[in-house]
């Protein structure tokens, strides 16, 4: 599965400040409510409310896809090197410490059992 785009390479949003955003609505709303009638006015804003809810459900399970996707390539980057890690080349020393600490606790041991 492909992540979706965060950040577009170009958009008309980027030249505009939040106040300048907000102002382009405002002016937009204005402009298109001296030709309506109230009831074309109540249908116009629900639907642009849906619209709006439409987008943030839009938005917000691309959001939760991405952070799957990332979990997951973060999970298989971890199992890779943690698989890298337990490679025979770098567990030999690990395994030659250990029948060394092995041999010294036997000759303890065996030293312990000769003084009895």
């Amino acid at each position: 599965m492909e992540k979706f785009e965060i950040v577009p390479d170009q958009s008309i949003f980027f030249d505009l400040t939040p106040n300048e955003a907000s102002l382009l609505f405002y002016l937009f709303a204005l402009s298109v409510e001296h030709s309506l009638t109230i009831d074309e006015l109540n249908i116009l804003a629900n639907g642009l409310f849906l619209t709006a809810q439409v987008l943030f459900t839009i938005a917000s399970q691309r959001t939760l896809l991405n952070d799957v996707i990332e979990a997951q390539q973060e999970k298989e980057a971890t199992a890779k090197v943690k698989k890298e890690n337990n490679t025979p080349e770098k567990l030999d020393p690990e395994i030659k410490k250990l029948q060394d600490q092995i041999e010294h606790l036997q000759k303890q041991l065996d030293a312990l059992n000769k003084k009895k």
